[in-house]
């Protein structure tokens, strides 16, 4: 077994942070990265990781949420997902939109960092899940910080469970100077300051 495609960190890292050389609790670290993984992007309301989205007419591979969006009356529009790596369609109602060429030319350019696609020539005309995308988006490379708070959640969790205590399934635990009281899978302080960073924005 291994850490899932999209987790942000891996086991190596994690076991290293633990200063554990053994292997006899490599599945429990691989599922609490992936548990940290999951806790992160759902506080952040985003996917981290680089992944590809898009929409098609086959109803399989159909991305409502990411690659199928509704237009604004507006000539640019923040993808739900960012940054953007590439993109390899834009369609506006059916109508495919190239890439701009030159400061002349219609069509779109990209604002990779901020995950933002800005037209020359045309509008997001407003509709209903009407532009239509095909692109790929998140972190290539995961930043450092957001690696980290992946590592020290999952550590934590494995700190509670019956491989590091005897504490799995109990709902909380003091920590060590007693002032504050977690639930399992709540996430740590300074977990939650680094995501606050990561959080994804109102879309345009």
């Amino acid at each position: 077994m291994a850490v899932g495609t999209y987790a942000l960190t891996s086991s190596a890292n994690l076991k290293s942070y633990l200063n554990l050389s053994i292997s006899t609790h490599d599945t429990l670290l691989e599922d609490l990265i992936d548990r940290a993984t999951e806790l992160a992007e759902n506080y952040t309301n985003r996917k981290l990781k680089a992944r590809a989205y898009h929409y098609d007419s086959d109803e399989s591979a159909y991305d409502a949420d990411n690659a199928a969006l509704d237009g604004n009356d507006r000539d640019r529009i923040i993808l739900p997902q960012y940054p953007i790596n590439s993109v390899t369609t834009l369609r506006i109602n059916t109508m495919a939109i190239d890439a701009r060429g030159t400061v002349f030319d219609s069509g779109y350019v990209i604002d990779k960092k901020n995950g933002i696609i800005i037209l020359a020539g045309y509008i997001f005309t407003g509709g209903i899940k009407n532009i239509e995308m095909a692109y790929n988006a998140g972190y290539s490379t995961v930043p450092e910080d957001l690696a980290q708070a992946c590592i020290e959640q999952a550590a934590w969790m494995f700190k509670q469970s019956s491989a590091g205590s005897s504490l799995l399934g109990v709902n909380n635990k003091n920590l060590p100077d007693g002032s504050v009281s977690y639930a399992a899978n709540d996430l740590l302080p300074q977990v939650r300051m680094v995501l606050e960073r990561y959080k994804k924005r109102i879309a345009i």
